[in-house]
């Protein structure tokens, strides 16, 4: 991405969240509502093992709601960059996420949530458009372990079904400190004639309304002949900001 386009693609999404933010810390409730805003800096956009920055920093924010009736939604953006630019190149500079889902403890230990995600890309159309649904479901346990299934039956807006299976956790470490790993597998038989693994581990503490992470992610072969580059193995550093939760 070239270097004025992330500028205003990463003003734009700091303005927006950190003007949300404001209002959510006069009053991060209303009624049986909550409200939080949220901005992250990362080394680089990844997206199941995959960078979707070209190994780039990326500018990230996003803003939820939530009910005391389990319901939930919100809007997330952060810039993104598939290709190496050149002339007619019309690939998408940002990616918008909304969602909307539900969520429900059945005892103490356990909770299951549902989730339907629409992923925008603007600037993409015709043959180059890349919007797509997602139908999200994941069962907690605790906030210790999570295992989660994703389905589209048109991923990368190919017409063709692609199934995420994911099981993530983290461990509380000593000194503030959270151990974080997942492991996820991408069934892209139909849409892209192979499947392939991602993994990560990582660190993470909080600093008052800052996360900071630290982590190690990488894909098996399957995923490097799929994507190239992005798919390889890196090291990845990020700083979140919360607000009004």
């Amino acid at each position: 991405m070239p270097a004025k386009t992330f500028l205003v693609v990463g003003l734009s999404l700091a303005a927006t969240t950190f003007s949300l933010a404001s209002n959510a810390q006069q009053g991060a409730t209303t009624n049986d509502f909550s409200f939080t805003a949220n901005a992250t800096l990362t080394s680089d956009y990844l997206f199941r093992g995959v960078s979707q920055t070209l190994e780039d920093p990326a500018v990230q924010a996003g803003f939820d709601f939530s009910h005391l009736s389990g319901l939930r939604g919100g809007v997330w953006s952060s810039n993104v960059d598939f290709q190496d630019r050149g002339p007619g190149d019309d690939q998408a500079d940002q990616e918008i996420d909304v969602y909307l889902g539900y969520g429900t403890a059945i005892n103490d230990d356990w909770s299951v949530d549902a989730s339907f995600i629409r992923y925008i890309y603007p600037g993409t159309a015709g043959d180059s458009d890349l919007d797509y649904n997602e139908l999200l479901a994941t069962v907690n346990f605790r906030d210790l372990l999570s295992a989660t299934l994703g389905y589209s039956n048109d991923v990368f807006n190919s017409d063709e079904d692609g199934i995420y299976y994911t099981i993530s956790g983290n461990l509380p470490l000593p000194y503030n400190l959270r151990l974080t790993g997942s492991v996820g597998y991408y069934d892209l038989d139909d849409a892209l004639d192979d499947s392939y693994t991602d993994w990560s581990i990582g660190v993470e503490t909080d600093l008052g309304m800052f996360t900071a992470r630290l982590a190690y992610v990488d894909t098996d072969s399957n995923g490097e002949d799929l994507f190239g580059d992005a798919a390889e193995s890196r090291a990845v550093f990020s700083v979140t900001a919360v607000f009004g939760n």
